[in-house]
Order: C-alpha cells, then structure tokens, then sequence
C-alpha cells in the first residue's frame, strides 16, 4: 500500500516539474543546443541544472556563466535538440521512456549523459542497450563499440565489446555499420594476427569501407568504369590501409580476378613491371605472415606446428617454416569458451589440430589428427579405411621458451587416435585424453603410453581452461617475388 502511495506521489512530482520545464515564466537559464539549422533553444532553471548535474554545477558557475538580461546562456552546439530535450526531461523528472527509443537514440543520449556527469543515468542506458544485444550485435556493432571507446563513463559497453572482439576479432569488420569505423580501428584490426577473414574478404571489406567515407558513395560495380577522379579520393583513403594488407595470403587466382581489376588505387610499386603475369607481388608487399583465429597461439606456433606436419623437425631450425610461409590455412572450428564441447560429430572432413590450455598454466597441449574425425576413420573402430597416414599423428606441449618445446611421434599408428560417441578424441591410449569431452573446466591427463615422449612433468590430471579445434587445410600455391 505505501509503494502505491509514494509511486503515486512521485508521479505527481515528476507532472508538476515537467509543467514547470514546460510553461513556466520564470527560467533563467538559456541553453541552445545544437547548431546550423538544427537548432533549438531550451529554457531551464538555474537551481535545479545545478543541484542534478555536476557538469552544470561547474558549467553555471560565475566564472564560467555568460548571462544575458539577467539570464545565464549556454550553447551545446554537440548534442542535438532531440537528445537534448530527453535529457533535459531527466535532469527535471527522473524518468526516461527508453523503449520509444532506438538504438541509435540511446547510444546519442548516452554521450550526452556521459558528458553532463550523469552517471546513474549512463548506467540505466548502457543496461537498456546490454538488454537489447541480441538486436545490434552484428548489425550495430561498431556503434556500440565507438561508443565504450569515445565515453570514458562507459565502461560497461567497453568491457563487452572488449570479451566480443576477443572471441570474434573479425566482429566489426563483419558488421553491418562497418563504415563508420574510424581509420585508426580499421588499422588496428588490420594488423591483428587472429583475424577469422581470407584475405580477400579483407580487401573486399576495405574497399567497401574506403568508399563509405567519400562524397560519392554511390559507385557502379564495373571498376573498370569508375572515372578517374573517384579512383584518386579512393586511393587516397586507403592509402594507409593497404600496406597491412597480408597480399601473399591471397591465392594468385584471386588476385587476378578480385583484385587486379582496382589497379588504378593501387601503388605502382606492389607490382613487379618485369614480370608475367603482372598480378606478382613485389616482396615489399607481401613479406607479412599469416593470420590465424585463435586466442591460444601465434603465427610463429602455427608455423612450428605446419613444420611437425610436414615432418620438418631436423635439429635445424632454419628448415622450419616462418609465418610467412605456412603452406596451411588454421580453420577454427570451435572454441570451447564460445560454442561448444568437443565430440567426434565436430570436424569430419579435414585433418585437424586441437590446442589445450590448462587451468594455472602458461603452456600449450595439443594434437595433429592427419585423418577426418568420423566413425569409418579412426584406429579404434573395426570399419576402417586407409589409416596409413595415422603414422603422422603427433602431439605436442608448447612452452613459454620455444627452445623447450616437446613433440611426440605415433610410436605405433593403430594406437594413435581413439574416438567414439561417448569421448572427444583421444590421442594415444593416455598420452592426451579427456575424461569425457574436451570441454572447459573438466578434467584431462597426459602420460606416455602410445607416443614417443611424455608431455608434462607430472602425469596427474589437469582442468581445461580454453581449448581450439583447428581443421589443417592445404594453400594454393603463391605467386611472390
């Protein structure tokens, strides 16, 4: 009964405060918002900006105010008349009818209660806009993501598009709004080892970017037709892009087809003039290494890993190969943090690399299946096909020094993998095993039974923290010099 009482008395309050914002005679404070032709001004009340905003407790202040026929006028030429007037009911009634806004609409009056210090109210915003991730995430993205980044206050909307970007790094370029993507963001992603794009998806997003933010936004799909004049704006927006840009992990057909056909916003000096066909890549261009999607390695263990494959492991490491030149795309199939455990129904084409963090541990476990994960391929069922190249299959513990890293062998084939519906992969009869699922926090052991080397000091079990299923697919040739 008394909820119902105050509720009611409150809204009285609220009516009567609002009917003073909006007919009252007796204001003394002018705020114009906005500017050019969408511009309006606000009447307001000194007492009250004062006692509900500290950005206006500073702001009114005598040495700031600027008062005009007794009345003090201040311009917000940065927040738009609509946002304004939202706020403005806030700051008189407390209330906010955040359903009748969109997306946009909350983000922008977001900004506006992050720079009026009305932190309650950032609060209330930034849960409304969690509430609706299901809505933007994907489509809105990066509207939400610039906005954790530009409202120091908004640090909620920054800590999730942070865990986002961790798991999908390639989340903004995907998104629909991709656009307004600042430069400096765009290179940040660029340069992003873990990136879960080919490289010609890349291009084909950065050009669709570059031409967003010209005048002319509208071009015809015919390269080959765009007039000169918009092929030099163009080229001069991605300028600083292209050089992050992975070229040499683009397959030459692509180039030629995909690519080539921009020339015209391209620098001269990527192409090698003395030699055919003239998509060649000049070295300067394409002395980067490959990307790989994954929160567990770097490009420099993957391209360790592509050495064990292909059986590279002398005692010279110079006959390794360096992230420059795997001859292997990493597929990320799974992450265990993000989607799911793994079972044998998981992967069933491809040979396959899985990666095991364990709990309290800064090393790396892992296992090369040369085989596809399914029921007619795996050494422990009777129908079998060929299993001759299960003699490949290794595992594998990364260390923090490189120079301790250990890979075991298949000291026999017929014993190297183990699968059924009711486990993930086993490699060896212990060597690594789960105790049911790779899944994260459930128990794993290593000891040495059906491999050549024993992984880990100690042969007790350990809980999964993060694990990665990869599919190894084999690269087209390059076309570089």
């Amino acid at each position: 009964m008394t909820s119902k009482i105050n509720s009611r008395l409150f809204q009285e309050l609220t009516n009567d405060l609002i009917n003073l914002l909006e007919n009252d005679d007796e204001h003394d404070v002018i705020i114009e918002a906005g500017e050019g032709e969408n511009t309006q001004k606000f009447k307001a009340h000194y007492y009250i900006l004062r006692m509900r905003s500290p950005y206006f407790r500073q702001a009114l202040s005598s040495r700031w105010a600027n008062k005009e026929d007794g009345k003090y006028i201040f311009k917000k030429p940065n927040i738009t008349p609509k946002t304004f007037d939202i706020i403005l009911r806030y700051i008189y009634a407390s209330t906010i009818d955040v359903e009748k806004l969109n997306e946009v609409q909350i983000v922008n009056a977001l900004g506006a209660a992050d720079e009026l210090c009305l932190a309650v109210l950032v609060d209330v915003l930034q849960g409304e806009l969690l509430e609706r991730k299901y809505l933007w995430m994907g489509k809105q993205s990066v509207l939400i993501y610039n906005a954790g980044q530009k409202y120091p206050t908004c640090t909620t909307l920054a800590e999730t598009m942070e865990e986002a970007l961790y798991q999908e790094p390639e989340l903004l370029l995907k998104s629909e709004d991709f656009t307004a993507l600042e430069e400096d963001t765009v290179i940040w992603l660029l340069q992003r080892d873990d990136l879960g794009m080919g490289e010609l998806e890349l291009w084909k997003r950065i050009v669709q970017w570059g031409i967003g933010q010209l005048k002319t936004t509208k071009m015809i799909p015919d390269v080959a037709r765009w007039p000169d004049e918009d092929c030099v704006e163009l080229e001069v927006v991605l300028r600083p892009l292209i050089p992050y840009i992975r070229w040499s992990n683009m397959s030459p057909v692509d180039f030629e087809r995909q690519v080539h056909a921009y020339k015209r916003i391209l620098p001269a000096k990527m192409y090698n003039p003395s030699t055919k066909p003239m998509y060649v890549i000049t070295k300067e261009y394409t002395d980067y290494h490959a990307r790989i999607q994954s929160v567990l390695i770097k490009p420099s263990h993957a391209a360790k890993i592509a050495s064990w494959i292909d059986r590279l492991d002398s005692n010279d490491s110079n006959s390794f190969y360096t992230p420059s030149n795997i001859p292997y795309y990493f597929k990320l199939v799974l992450r265990g943090s993000r989607d799911q455990e793994f079972r044998q129904t998981t992967l069933t084409n491809n040979q396959a690399i899985v990666l095991i963090r364990p709990v309290d541990s800064d090393e790396i476990l892992g296992g090369y299946n040369p085989l596809t994960w399914s029921k007619k391929s795996i050494s422990s069922n009777k129908d079998q096909q060929d299993n001759s190249p299960l003699k490949d299959s290794f595992i594998f513990s990364l260390k923090k020094d490189p120079d301790d890293d250990i890979l075991s062998r298949v000291i026999d084939p017929k014993d190297s993998i183990y699968c059924n519906v009711y486990c993930s992969p086993v490699f060896g009869k212990g060597d690594l095993f789960p105790k049911s699922h790779f899944e994260v926090n459930q128990p794993c052991g290593c000891k040495q039974t059906s491999y050549e080397k024993q992984l880990r000091a100690s042969t007790e079990q350990f809980l999964i923290e993060e694990f990665e299923v990869f599919q190894v697919i084999k690269k087209q040739e390059r076309h570089n010099v």
